[in-house]
């Protein structure tokens, strides 16, 4: 599989970036986990120097109660109690086969103890019961000081313990010190002996293509470019470099020879150029009259109506008012009432073709009827419903147009339940391009391109069309025009006959 010199150096700087990262992680995470286990070496030690301390202080603010009987010393006594209270319920309360552990939940209970004599010396103290608070102060001595006796031992037991634990963790986090640096070491050689291989693979063909390309610009043609199968567009570059030296050289060869047909060329191409002039004369002259073209289709509906086919009738009548209307509104200003009458004809004639396949509605603002806008306008939105949406369907299609003003604006929806327009579409309308060919279609020429840039001169603004598609299938398109006459005024119209 080839690969591009791009891909190539992506694919060496990320290797190494993810291989850097991942040490990194590797050590970051090693290190802060050795940390924190050295970190919690002496931890119990410093938990059991407090219970020490509050221990201590209990009795000590015991001992000062009995002899000034301040409440201060009483504050001070509960305040340790309190303390000490909460200490010991970190110890050990379980039978498990470890020595210290043991010890914690002895001192545990002893604990107990001691706080409940305690609390019983305060007592007696407070009833005045001389003898019961001296007995009972005694015990808790014992207690206190058997109680030291066992936290000195179990803290100097665990001392001796995380001593062990903490030179063993200092030497595993030197030796993961070096580890961490060799691994560097080893991912920075092999990042550089790599970028070494792959620069040189690159340069290498490179200088030898300069060497080549020189050679030429001296004027020997007859040197070929190197072809070296990297892989990439180093190849490429060769093989098209001598691809093109081979057709200068061949170039060179027919220069002479396409110098004598020169001549010849120029006399053909004139003799195209007066075909094309002589083709297009006989396209124009081809071209039907229109005011030939509309009155024919009256006179033909004349005879239909005296013939008593008033179907065909109708429809030829509706047919010459849609000439007739293209022919003398199409570079003059008309009313929003001449374009609906326009669609009323074009949708007609629609469905006499499609069997009355497009179901078509309005819903008109009576009092926007007469403003004044561009003609041609709203046919090409109900050509492009029924082209590019209805007919591409399968059922009944259905178009219909609301008029309403909004904010000094008169608003022209069309909406249709076709196959709905993609977004892509959309955004080339509304740039103003042209997005559909009409080749294929029967169209009456006008593009909403065209629509839309037209609207723009003449109202002097860029907002004149939204188009979007429904939720519920179909599309929507929204025609802004200004109520006033707009950019060019209002031409006298001129009945074609």
């Amino acid at each position: 599989m080839k690969s591009s010199v791009r891909t190539k150096l992506l694919e060496v700087f990320l290797v190494m970036m993810v291989l850097i990262f991942v040490l990194n992680l590797f050590i970051v995470y090693n290190q802060n986990k050795a940390v924190h286990q050295i970190d919690g070496v002496y931890i119990n030690n410093i938990q059991l120097n407090e219970l020490s301390t509050e221990l201590d202080g209990m009795q000590s603010a015991l001992y000062q109660y009995l002899n000034t009987k301040s409440s201060d010393q009483l504050e001070n006594f509960y305040s340790y109690e309190q303390d000490y209270g909460n200490l010991i319920k970190q110890l050990n309360q379980e039978t498990v086969n470890d020595s210290n552990k043991l010890m914690e939940k002895n001192i545990y209970y002893m604990s107990l103890t001691y706080l409940e004599k305690a609390d019983d010396t305060i007592e007696a103290k407070r009833g005045r019961n001389i003898s019961k608070y001296n007995d009972d102060y005694g015990e808790a001595k014992k207690l206190h000081d058997y109680l030291q006796s066992c936290i000195n031992s179990l803290n100097m037991s665990v001392f001796l313990e995380n001593s062990n634990n903490y030179s063993l963790l200092r030497t595993s986090l030197n030796y993961l010190t070096w580890i961490s640096m060799l691994l560097l070491l080893v991912a920075l050689a092999i990042a550089f002996a790599w970028i070494i291989v792959m620069t040189r693979n690159i340069t290498k063909p490179l200088i030898q293509l300069a060497d080549a390309a020189n050679e030429i610009a001296r004027g020997n043609m007859e040197v070929d470019f190197p072809i070296v199968e990297t892989g990439d567009e180093i190849t490429t570059v060769a093989k098209a470099c001598n691809k093109m030296i081979d057709s200068i050289r061949v170039y060179i060869q027919k220069t002479k020879e396409n110098y004598e047909r020169e001549s010849k060329m120029i006399e053909n191409e004139l003799i195209m150029k007066n075909d094309l002039k002589e083709a297009q004369l006989k396209y124009l002259q081809a071209q039907i009259n229109p005011h030939f073209l509309f009155n024919s289709l009256n006179a033909g509906a004349q005879l239909a109506m005296m013939e008593g086919a008033e179907k065909a009738c109708l429809f030829i009548e509706n047919m010459a008012d849609f000439f007739r209307y293209n022919v003398r509104k199409i570079d003059k200003d008309t009313t929003l009432r001449d374009e609906l009458g326009l669609v009323d004809n074009y949708v007609y004639i629609l469905n006499v073709r499609f069997s009355g396949e497009i179901h078509y509605s309005k819903q008109i603002d009576e009092r926007l009827l007469d403003t004044v806008m561009p003609s041609m306008i709203l046919q090409p939105l109900i050509e492009n419903a029924v082209n590019h949406g209805i007919r591409e369907m399968e059922g009944e299609g259905r178009i219909q147009v609301s008029v309403y003003g909004n904010d000094g604006q008169v608003c022209i929806k069309v909406t249709d339940n076709g196959v709905g327009i993609e977004e892509e579409v959309a955004k080339k309308i509304l740039r103003g391009e042209s997005a559909h060919s009409n080749s294929g279609r029967d169209s009456a020429g006008i593009g909403l391109d065209n629509v839309i840039n037209r609207l723009r001169r003449y109202y002097n603004m860029e907002h004149v069309l939204d188009i979007s598609r429904r939720e519920n299938g179909g599309t929507e398109v929204v025609l802004y025009i200004q109520r006033g006459n707009g950019g060019k005024g209002n031409d006298e119209d001129t009945d074609l006959r």
